[in-house]
């Protein structure tokens, strides 16, 4: 089967580059243009066109898909089929009945469609995502899928390990549906049950503004890791969380005696001189690892070392 491989982020990147272990190589990888990244702005590509260049396949960033030029560029690679890994764009009518398109979309369907699914399974709680492969419509997420494959998630994971393990997921079902397309066994199925979405994860959303309990905020936390954060501030001083864990409330471990004393006092601090802990509405948190504004990531002792002396009792909760 020949086909091009359209994508934009990291899950993207990591879904082409399991199949091109698998043995599958598109004919052609579509992405978006570079974008302005990191603190100083610049323009950079995004990891679908760095890994579509590692392979050495011909790689287009396009403003628009569904112009007719992407359309033509698409077929004089002789590709009959599309496959769609996270790319940012909506396929609309032209373009869905010129090709057989297929996506690989990182949740149980149709819980979670739309642009942040690991992300907000995580934020969500999720003890269970996965990835499905289904075939597209105009409709967003709205396809039948193929295969679907479900993956336990747990307290250690975050957007990041999730985002490679099921890319991997989505790689090895694609090709088991390649297979099966090439054979004619494959057989699709309606999306049954009560859809929910999953919008992008904004920098407004990742501001702790309010503690309700440990464990909400520890998914929040791993939600937005390791890409934008969790920004906390205390007495001015500005810092982002990338790695917690969560005590107090059922299910989880008791608060260790280092935090007990803010147990259940929202945003109140506790320290010792390698131990961290905000307090929530129910439980605390640990906090391990963060990242002083203008400094790079360190553990929770390396931070109260050289920067506990200016926290304040507590968080000052809301900060812009």
């Amino acid at each position: 089967m020949k086909f091009a491989f359209v994508g934009t982020p990291a899950f993207g990147a990591q879904v082409l580059a399991d199949l091109a272990d698998l043995g599958r190589l598109p004919s052609l990888v579509v992405s978006q243009p570079d974008r302005p990244q990191g603190r100083g702005r610049h323009p950079a590509a995004p990891p679908v066109v760095a890994e579509g260049k590692r392979l050495g396949v011909p790689t287009v960033q396009v403003e628009t898909i569904n112009e007719p030029s992407v359309r033509d560029r698409i077929r004089s690679t002789g590709a009959t089929t599309l496959v769609v890994a996270a790319f940012g764009q909506i396929l609309k009518a032209d373009l869905l009945g010129a090709f057989d398109c297929l996506n690989v979309h990182a949740s149980l369907l149709p819980r979670f469609r739309g642009a942040a699914p690991i992300a907000r399974a995580i934020e969500a709680g999720d003890k269970e995502v996965g990835v499905s492969i289904m075939k597209m419509v105009e409709g967003l997420d709205e396809g039948p899928w193929a295969v679907r494959t479900a993956l336990s998630v747990g307290l250690h994971d975050d957007a990041g390990s999730m985002t490679r393990a099921l890319a991997l997921l989505g790689a090895l079902a694609l090709d088991q549906v390649m297979t099966g397309l090439a054979e004619g066994t494959v057989s699709w199925n309606d999306q049954r049950g009560e859809a929910t979405y999953a919008p992008k994860m904004t920098a407004d959303e990742c501001v702790l503004r309010a503690l309700p309990g440990a464990l909400s905020v520890h998914n929040k936390v791993r939600a937005v890791s390791p890409g934008l954060g969790v920004r906390a501030a205390s007495a001015d001083t500005q810092f982002k969380l990338w790695r917690t864990w969560p005590y107090g409330e059922p299910g989880l471990e008791d608060v260790p005696p280092a935090g007990a004393a803010v147990s259940g006092v929202s945003g109140k601090l506790a320290k010792t001189r390698e131990q961290l802990f905000v307090g929530c509405g129910e439980g605390a948190v640990q906090l391990l690892v963060v990242q002083p504004a203008g400094g790079a990531k360190m553990s929770a002792g390396e931070f109260l070392r050289g920067y506990g002396s200016r926290l304040g009792e507590s968080l000052d909760l809301g900060i812009s």
